[in-house]
């Protein structure tokens, strides 16, 4: 923020300044004072700055001002004050933004998304395939009750507005209950596929006090979960990171809809109708009560410079200036417990394809989440997803149930019978049946 020395270069030069002290228009105006052609501002942080104007936005005529990643800009300024800024040459292109159409990014997390409400249903339907490493016990099975969705609807809106207000401090307990779960889910999903494909590792090495029998294959999955939670932790906030993130969430996804069950449509319907209202109010509504977006602000981090972990990330690719394409969790779990429930309710009714509720679901979603993405990229603003995934995939089932005569049997989670066998779940055949 102070004077230029006198021996500047008289054909002009580039300054360099870092963020802080001052504000960019009086950091500008000072080098055009200087003579100097341009501007580069350093980021404390390593990603890269959208920081791009003529001088004029800044009070310099003339003068260029752009932004620079921390790494690059530290590692200029190094080789200049050693001597070598004469051998330095900056080429500057106009940063244009990625269309719609040309976004692999966004694709890539459509396709994620999409991919795990599948998987998600294949493993909540574990049970009712003969011998599947991963069905659960009765014990393991949450079913939702007539007072979930208002509990959780009421207990996510609490958490939502403590987080606002206490990110700074609880943002490290985030990531700590995230290292838990991701460590004892990725391992008790890798426990069970050990040992269904290598039945020799199920042999006990010992009995833990806490932790009860531990076999081999225990041995194996929990220190791999351990690596990738620890990489994680370690990479969250590098280019790295993401790659780690998805993992977990993928394996908590899965979980989710493996233990947590949707006995009807009647409680589906109520629970992602309460949700579809939360995102509208915590996204578009709460900027009248708290000045800010409440879920946009908790889902960036609240300013900590950390991220809250409970998103599924994709790397901006082609876009030096994209922030990572992201989607909440709760994006895939909501819409995840209907699409399982439709699969189990197929199974049970004798239906595959097009004939059941599954498949037209999953492609509702899919194209919901489209939309989504035209929404974002009209708007340039966060969208709540479930505003276009509940009509995209509980509108879609109750309008084909309708149309199918079939919305009774489907409101009140009964087989259908019209235009298929009735193949009711088998207690033979299942390691866990409801009802």
């Amino acid at each position: 923020c102070g004077g230029y020395p006198e021996d500047v270069p008289a054909g002009g030069f580039v300054a360099i300044a870092g963020t802080g002290n001052c504000s960019v228009k009086a950091k500008a105006a000072k080098a055009n004072e200087a003579g100097a052609r341009g501007m580069i501002v350093v980021s404390p942080t390593n990603k890269t700055a959208s920081l791009w104007a003529p001088g004029e936005a800044f009070g310099g005529a003339g003068l260029y001002v752009i932004g620079m990643p921390n790494v690059t800009g530290s590692g200029l300024l190094e080789h200049c004050q050693a001597g070598g800024c004469q051998d330095v040459r900056l080429r500057v292109e106009e940063y244009k933004p990625l269309g719609l159409f040309n976004d692999i990014s966004q694709l890539l997390i459509v396709v994620l998304a999409t991919s795990l409400i599948v998987a998600g249903a294949f493993f909540a339907t574990a049970d009712l395939r003969l011998g599947s490493p991963f069905a659960p016990q009765a014990q393991e099975v949450v079913e939702v009750d007539t007072w979930f969705p208002l509990m959780f609807c009421v207990t996510g809106s609490g958490m939502l507005v403590i987080l606002f207000f206490l990110m700074r401090y609880l943002i490290y307990a985030i990531i700590f209950l995230f290292c838990i779960g991701g460590t004892s889910t990725m391992a008790e999903l890798g426990h069970k596929c050990l040992r269904y494909r290598f039945p020799a590792l199920q042999r006990r090495l010992c009995t833990l006090p806490l932790a009860g029998p531990v076999e081999i294959t225990s041995l194996i999955a929990v220190p791999v979960a351990v690596c990738v939670t620890s990489a994680w932790l370690v990479w969250r906030n590098t280019t790295y990171g993401w790659f780690f993130q998805d993992i977990i969430g993928a394996a908590f996804l899965c979980f989710i809809q493996r233990t947590l069950r949707l006995p009807n449509m009647k409680l589906a319907t109520l629970l992602l109708s309460l949700m579809f209202l939360f995102d509208i109010f915590w996204v578009f509504l709460s900027p009248l009560l708290f000045q800010r977006s409440v879920m946009v602000v908790v889902a960036t981090g609240g300013g900590t410079g950390e991220s809250v972990p409970m998103l599924l990330r994709i790397p901006a690719i082609g876009d030096p200036l994209g922030r990572d394409r992201m989607l909440g969790f709760g994006d895939v779990a909501l819409p995840g417990l209907l699409v399982s429930f439709l699969r189990r309710h197929d199974i049970r009714s004798g239906r595959s394809g097009w004939s059941g509720y599954f498949l037209p679901s999953v492609v509702g979603y899919f194209v919901a989440m489209c939309v989504t993405l035209v929404a974002l990229y009209l708007m340039q603003m966060g969208q709540p997803a479930l505003l276009y995934l509940v009509p995209g995939t509980l509108g879609t089932t109750l309008v084909i149930a309708y149309c199918r005569g079939e919305l009774s049997d489907v409101w009140e989670g009964r087989p259908c019978t019209n235009g298929a066998d009735s193949r009711p779940c088998a207690t033979q055949l299942c390691n866990y049946c409801p009802g």
